[in-house]
């Protein structure tokens, strides 16, 4: 049987025996163990513990990349850590060829299909991936890949989470309803959704997530958390109880609906005992009454000191295509010089991602330098893009003339094509954000998880093909 995996994923630990703290994720000190994996990430929605899974030639089996290193799962030995071998995410390039130990590919054998759970086997060793117990706590919990045979211990069974089911809020939010009013926090501890402006104290929400991929939510205004008790209320400084958990479920890139994780019902818009369009967690599915807006409460916005990781950048996609093609002809009885011009577009993309769910259209002032792909490998130029939306893709096509010396032979006729390497990169960033938030605090924070998209042209050359042109006919008889 074939388990069936999302693009994207988190993995857990089964093993309640020796149970690890985190999620799996990897080593990135700058040392010889970077790239080792072990359970050590405490928040699933770390883009550290983010996986894609890609499709390979044989059908059952997949190859794993790290979203943040660029690098792909394999079987190896590390110099620095005893034992082995291990699964390390350390290979830039895929490997389908099953008769090299570099293989990179692994098969997920289910378990239970209802839990997400699975077992892992190296397709090249047949051997099963296990959580191993060490007493080094750098190196504890990595995925030990030796044996070819598994037991009935949970240290060989993991679980997968979806990423893309993971909704990712910005940190200080409001909330506006289907009556186009903003949930506020009113002096009965009861938010209802009655603000018109979205300055108002009472309207300011701060996310904080939990480990597991669900947040508490808490008023900007009292610092207490909201809790379920039929209808919603802020009035608990505590949130290590289950009725102030929820789980976000995104609707569209602006809008998500509440689900209360202490009787899994929805919040929803409600009326009832002299309470007028307060919050209630009692309904059975998502309907028009359950859908929030959700707007970044963020005055003014400054990101600066962008750091491109290029080390751990990726080139994928490359193409060779023409994009110029001219002919010269020589018509005499000798060898001729000839230059050949060529006129043609030279385009690229960019875009610059982060790991929020939903596009919220915060602008921020900010300036990015641009990656390149030159010669296969990725260099940050010079270039500067100014108005950046996050997650929007920006074309630049700039119109190039070039022109070409060929030496054409006598009575030939030369087509010169202009080749050029399309490729794509993905580089990994991080930038320090500064807010200036409505009650005239600022907050700095460091942000990681921003990933550069791009392509552009690259390692250009000219191809020529020669014809013979036929005889000038005869102008004398």
């Amino acid at each position: 049987m074939v388990l069936l995996l999302p693009r994207y994923i988190v993995i857990k630990s089964c093993n309640w025996v020796n149970p690890p703290d985190g999620y799996l994720s990897y080593i990135r000190e700058g040392g010889e163990a970077d790239g080792y994996l072990r359970f050590m990430e405490p928040q699933l929605t770390s883009p550290y513990a983010k996986f894609e899974v890609e499709t390979s030639k044989t059908e059952g089996v997949v190859h794993i990349r790290s979203c943040q290193n660029n690098k792909y799962w394999q079987r190896t030995d590390l110099p620095t850590v005893p034992s082995g071998p291990w699964i390390a995410a350390r290979s830039k390039e895929k490997e389908e060829d099953k008769s090299k130990e570099e293989c990179t590919l692994f098969k997920f054998i289910p378990v239970d299909p209802a839990e997400n759970t699975f077992r892992i086997m190296h397709v090249q060793s047949g051997s099963y991936v296990e959580s191993y117990g060490m007493d080094n706590p750098k190196f504890d919990h990595g995925l030990f890949s030796f044996y070819t045979y598994f037991n009935a211990a949970p240290s060989y069974v993991f679980k997968y989470f979806d990423w893309g089911m993971s909704v990712i809020l910005p940190k200080h939010v409001a909330f506006k309803g289907p009556n186009n009013k903003y949930l506020c926090l009113y002096s009965d501890s009861m938010p209802k959704f009655g603000a018109d402006d979205i300055g108002e104290p009472g309207v300011g929400f701060e996310i904080v997530p939990a480990n597991d991929g669900k947040i508490h939510i808490k008023s900007s205004e009292t610092g207490k958390f909201l809790r379920n008790d039929w209808w919603i209320w802020a009035d608990v400084t505590s949130s290590d109880t289950a009725d102030t958990l929820f789980r976000p479920l995104k609707f569209n890139d602006q809008k998500i609906a509440l689900i209360s994780l202490s009787n899994n019902k929805f919040c929803q818009t409600f009326t009832a005992d002299g309470y007028v369009n307060g919050l209630s967690a009692t309904a059975t599915s998502a309907t028009d009454e359950t859908v929030m807006e959700v707007e970044e409460r963020v005055l003014r916005r400054e990101i600066y000191e962008v750091k491109y990781d290029v080390g751990n950048s990726r080139v994928y996609g490359e193409a060779v295509m023409v994009v110029a093609q001219n002919c010269a002809s020589n018509i005499t009885e000798e060898p001729s010089a000839l230059e050949v011009k060529f006129e043609y577009k030279e385009t690229k993309t960019s875009s610059w991602k982060r790991d929020l769910s939903l596009k919220l259209g915060m602008k921020a002032s900010v300036k990015f330098k641009v990656p390149l792909v030159l010669d296969g490998e990725v260099e940050v130029s010079s270039e500067l893009q100014t108005g950046v939306e996050w997650g929007k893709e920006f074309e630049n096509s700039i119109k190039q003339e070039s022109l070409h010396k060929v030496i054409v032979p006598p009575m030939t006729k030369v087509t010169v094509n202009l080749v050029a390497s399309k490729a794509l990169c993905d580089v990994p960033f991080t930038y320090k954000q500064r807010d200036v938030l409505y009650d005239g605090s600022s907050v700095l924070r460091e942000v990681k998880g921003g990933t550069y998209v791009g392509s552009n042209y690259h390692r250009t050359k000219f191809t020529i093909k020669q014809e013979k042109l036929p005889p000038a006919p005869d102008t004398e008889h």
